[in-house]
């Protein structure tokens, strides 16, 4: 009878550890299917879960590059790949069609959709086709022509160099409906990159990447995938010389001439011939507001070259600081010269 009682209560005990150790268990699982879970939504932004559109890219022309304006114009060519393996056998032959029919047979199967989201207006298309294959595969090419805005800060302009880039989004398809996957980026069809660039810029270097971005569209809760194709150009040394320091440093050797070798004078009338020296400098001063004027749109805005130094440093509420009080100095010491100035014009 003993044995029985005992047995019951052991029983009894290893049910009572049992419901304990699986209520211990049950949130350790749920925290493990929670991982689980956004570690999932981490990676279906990804290619190998999303649906891939690869893209290759040559740029044909880079023109009228506007450092003054922060724009310059394109020409380039895209192919975009993708397969629907449920449409295996719509063709028995690879076949291409162009004209109104492209957004007649992407209407009917898929629309990749995309849009350069760092254009200045809509991109105006010169040629585009859309080839289909037996295995379900399609290939959407387009030839376009767009007018595109460069971020311009040069801190060291002239030298140092300007990242044109190109952003390919898409629009149609949402992550993970959409996954850029760049797979060719060249410069021109014949190997040779210094034609594409037009205009006294060198290539420095060219670069892909990746990334997710956030729009209105589809209620303004989707991510898009983008392409940003980079372009890394300088100016050429000589393109500088003769249009920037050429210029400068003859204002400068005019104006230690005068300064040095225009001596004041009294001459026959009774007077002195000062106001040659301050024409002359007058003069230059004109000539350098004529030169900046010229030279606008291959210049970006100077506002930000002030106090250049101490921001690059990173002493940024020491600069600001610096940077107000200077302008304020600035215009004080220039309307103290304009008064001297014209002192000497109304002797």
């Amino acid at each position: 009878m003993l044995s029985k009682e005992l047995r019951m209560k052991n029983g009894a005990a290893s049910v009572c550890v049992g419901i304990i150790l699986t209520c211990l268990q049950f949130p350790a699982e749920a925290q493990s299917n929670n991982h689980s879970s956004v570690d999932t939504n981490n990676h279906t932004h990804t290619s190998e879960t999303g649906f891939p559109v690869t893209l290759d890219v040559i740029i044909d022309e880079i023109r009228d590059i506007s450092i003054g304006h922060a724009n310059f114009e394109i020409v380039a060519e895209t192919l975009l790949t993708w397969n629907l393996s449920n449409l295996t056998g719509r063709v028995s032959a690879p076949k291409t069609i162009m004209g109104s029919s492209v957004d007649e047979a992407l209407a009917e199967t898929w629309d990749p959709g995309m849009f350069i989201s760092n254009a200045l207006q809509p991109r105006t298309t010169v040629a585009r086709s859309l080839t289909m294959y037996p295995d379900g595969s399609f290939e959407l090419y387009e030839k376009f022509s767009s007018l595109v805005s460069i971020d311009s800060a040069m801190p060291t302009y002239p030298f140092g160099e300007v990242d044109l880039h190109l952003e390919i989004q898409s629009v149609n398809h949402p992550l993970p409906e959409f996954v850029f996957v760049p797979r060719k980026f060249e410069l021109g069809h014949h190997g040779s990159p210094d034609e594409v660039a037009k205009g006294n810029w060198s290539l420095h270097d060219r670069r892909t990447e990746v990334i997710e971005t956030s729009s209105l569209s589809h209620g303004g809760a989707s991510r898009f995938s983008v392409a940003v194709l980079h372009i890394a150009l300088a100016h050429d040394f000589i393109d500088i010389a003769q249009k920037i320091f050429v210029p400068l440093l003859s204002v400068m050797l005019l104006s230690l001439a005068i300064n040095r070798y225009m001596v004041i004078y009294e001459t026959e009338t009774g007077g002195d011939n000062g106001n040659w020296r301050v024409g002359g400098q007058l003069t230059l001063l004109l000539t350098l507001f004529a030169l900046k004027f010229s030279l606008g749109d291959e210049i970006p805005a100077t506002h930000y070259m002030t106090m250049i130094h101490a921001f690059q440093s990173g002493r940024i509420e020491f600069a600001q600081k610096l940077e107000q009080k200077s302008n304020l100095i600035f215009v004080l010491v220039a309307a103290g010269s304009l008064s001297w100035v014209f002192t000497f014009l109304l002797n």
